[in-house]
């Protein structure tokens, strides 16, 4: 009986190597990746209704807040990650809700948003929103500043297109009857 060229442990090894390096190259972000996010995710923010009279997260002390709807959506599936969202926003974000993301506040107006555990990417043209409570007295102080921007630890932080102050602001604040009827 003539023997195999390589034993069972040299195949084992092999398809353990090919394994890890394949993973270990999936998910080591680039600067290209974070080129890629800036040039193509879409942000979209939209008043979704107005809470007076204690109706905010059941705290009695609140006048008001606001909820809001962010939705991002890309054109192409994207899987890499290790990459934040940055953004200011004048009040605070009382409350986050998204089986994919958390938002966290930095300092002063600064919030950033992250993906959980659970998030494997965006796929081809499928929005995810995350519901925001926000604490404000008026619209105007709700509302969420230009200029996102995408970054990964290491790599250089890039505006993302469709939120930058000299784009169309109201591709960014959608405008609905409940928009209008509060400014």
């Amino acid at each position: 009986m003539k023997k195999p060229p390589f034993s069972i442990y040299s195949l084992i090894i092999l398809l353990l190597v090919i394994i890890t390096g394949c993973d270990v190259i999936n998910n080591d972000i680039q600067q290209s990746d974070i080129q890629k996010l800036a040039d193509n995710l879409k942000v979209n923010y939209e008043l979704i209704e107005v809470k007076t009279n204690g109706g905010c997260l059941n705290d009695e002390t609140l006048d008001k807040c606001y909820l809001f709807q962010l939705s991002l959506t890309m054109p192409m599936a994207f899987d890499k990650q290790g990459w934040e969202i940055y953004f200011s926003q004048k009040n605070l974000v009382m409350k986050a809700e998204s089986h994919n993301f958390s938002i966290e506040k930095i300092n002063g107006e600064l919030h950033r948003l992250y993906a959980k555990e659970q998030f494997k990417g965006f796929d081809q043209e499928k929005t995810i929103r995350i519901l925001l409570t926000a604490k404000a007295i008026q619209l105007k102080d709700a509302l969420l500043l230009p200029n996102f921007y995408v970054m990964s630890n290491g790599l250089k932080a890039i505006v993302i297109k469709n939120s930058s102050y000299t784009m169309a602001r109201a591709a960014l604040i959608a405008e609905s009857p409940t928009t209008r009827a509060t400014r």
